[in-house]
């Protein structure tokens, strides 16, 4: 579970940068969003991989806490899980843009890394995204 600062944090950078997708925050208080993201990486991973993710790229957070919204309400649709997907892609570069010069190295880390992340997840990610969809529908909610 984030701290709540920093998920008003996010919230901030979200809007500052104006990343796509942004407004499907606004449905959930801090402390759901709280609950929903779980840093860069699938919930899968063991919380210290996390944690070394978010620290060695601190500017995707706001992206992944996005992507992780997204996923928390998958449709089951591939088309969905493939938009979410290039979403993470571009709102990476984006958020490399606005926080990294275009003289400093670290913003096309960031960019390839988003690029990395985002192929990683359209290769790896299906059942994680699809998992939000069927325990919905065992639910009787879909």
């Amino acid at each position: 579970m984030a701290d709540l600062n920093e998920i008003r944090r996010l919230r901030a950078v979200c809007e500052e940068c104006g990343l796509e997708g942004r407004e499907i925050l606004d449905k959930y208080t801090d402390e759901e969003l709280a609950a929903l993201f779980n840093g860069i990486g699938p919930e899968a991973f063991p919380s210290w991989l996390r944690t070394a993710l978010d620290a060695l790229h601190p500017s995707l957070a706001p992206v992944a806490m996005i992507h992780d919204v997204e996923w928390s309400e998958s449709d089951g649709k591939e088309e969905t899980f493939a938009a979410s997907n290039a979403r993470f892609r571009r709102n990476g570069c984006k958020v490399a843009s606005a926080s990294f010069g275009w003289w400093r190295p670290r913003r096309y880390l960031v960019m390839w890394d988003s690029v990395k992340f985002a192929r990683i997840c359209q290769r790896f990610g299906w059942s994680a995204f699809l998992a939000p969809y069927e325990a919905r529908l065992k639910g009787g909610e879909a």
